[in-house]
């Protein structure tokens, strides 16, 4: 039996691996966003997106993470660059439209080139691998690693922002 649980693991991982190597844009689960309108992230595609995976609720990483993603905002808009942010739950089962309304509202993410989306678990699980980010419960509260990545039209990850110290200048670098 034990066996037969690893390689059913196994297997999942290889067919997780799979799908992170067709890269975000290369998925083709379905996804809501905070309109309540069903999208898939290819929609996303284009010269770049800055990518990231938050939960509305969260008090831990989320709290620097959306202000790196201003922060990275406001130096595009003093280089004159046109970036979209894609913000992807990491939490499926609490992020709602209205949700990320009201978490785009409080924090000052009212931008049109801001999209906020939520998929079922497996969609979820799929951009997490695509992604390479990390994520654990602790305390029943979802734990998450700091990544922040700038993705180019064909879903190359043109840029990793890792620490919470990273210039968004520094990360904004290999824009054109």
């Amino acid at each position: 039996m034990f066996l037969r649980v690893v390689t059913g693991i196994a297997i999942f991982l290889l067919g997780v691996a799979s799908q992170a190597a067709q890269g975000l844009w290369g998925l083709q689960d379905s996804f809501i966003d905070e309109n309540g309108k069903r999208a898939v992230l290819s929609q996303w595609a284009g010269p770049q997106t800055v990518v990231s995976m938050e939960y509305s609720a969260c008090k831990f990483v989320c709290s620097t993470n959306w202000k790196r993603l201003l922060d990275i905002q406001a130096e595009a808009d003093r280089q004159q660059l046109n970036l979209r942010f894609l913000v992807i739950s990491i939490d499926p089962a609490n992020d709602s439209p209205a949700a990320w309304r009201e978490y785009r509202q409080v924090r000052g993410m009212t931008r049109s080139n801001w999209s906020f989306v939520t998929g079922n678990r497996a969609a979820t699980d799929k951009a997490v691998a695509a992604l390479g980010v990390k994520w654990w419960y602790f305390n029943d509260n979802i734990m998450h690693d700091f990544r922040i990545l700038l993705i180019g039209a064909s879903g190359e990850q043109l840029a990793v922002m890792r620490t919470f110290d990273e210039p968004a200048r520094s990360f904004l670098a290999t824009v054109k």
